[in-house]
């Protein structure tokens, strides 16, 4: 019988909580699933009943954080019904999530494999987005300008996010207050 012990709990998860650490402090071309297991006390054959290899990992990784993310923006959806609130709501949480989860931000968009035309938080923003903006400026609204407008709020979060990460920007210590401040601050 091995030495290792029995893993009890959600060992997936594990791996890719520990991997995000490991990927943050010596970069994803060094990863190595050997060191990674011996990180978390199981054997080097344990990621292989969870991942086929280093790509189906990272892989495992970007759809661990992307449904991460879109269970917290769906939460959203369900507890607020108030359409003229629902997007300030959305853009709070997406900066809180990164915020909270800063390998999570940092992973997912130093990679370069996300089309955010598919992206599920994105699919699950852009209707939101558009009958908050069509509700505000009448069902006039071209395609393009919707579009344009649907974007420009996304990147607007997005940024925020990023701010909220890199310091000096955003207040802190009363960080939900300013994401509202700011959001809330924009014309659409």
């Amino acid at each position: 019988m091995s030495g290792k012990p029995y893993h009890h709990g959600n060992l997936k998860r594990e791996f890719i909580e520990k991997g995000l650490k490991y990927i943050d402090r010596y970069g994803v071309e060094s990863l190595s699933m050997r060191k990674l297991a011996e990180s978390i006390g199981v054997s080097s054959a344990a990621p292989y009943a969870h991942f086929a290899n280093k790509d189906a990992f990272l892989s495992a990784i970007r759809e661990y954080i992307t449904d991460s993310l879109s269970d917290a923006l769906r939460s959203e959806l369900e507890a607020c019904q108030d359409p003229t609130k629902v997007m300030l709501m959305l853009g709070r949480r997406y900066v809180l999530f990164f915020y909270e989860n800063p390998l999570y931000f940092q992973f997912l968009f130093t990679r370069k494999d996300i089309d955010f035309i598919s992206y599920e938080p994105f699919l699950l923003f852009r209707p939101v987005a558009e009958e908050f903006l069509k509700g505000l400026h009448g069902k006039q609204l071209s395609g393009e300008s919707l579009r344009c407008k649907t974007t420009a709020m996304w990147a607007l979060v997005h940024g925020l996010a990023q701010f909220a990460l890199i310091g000096g920007v955003l207040d802190k210590n009363n960080l939900e207050q300013e994401i509202n401040s700011i959001l809330c601050a924009v014309e659409v």
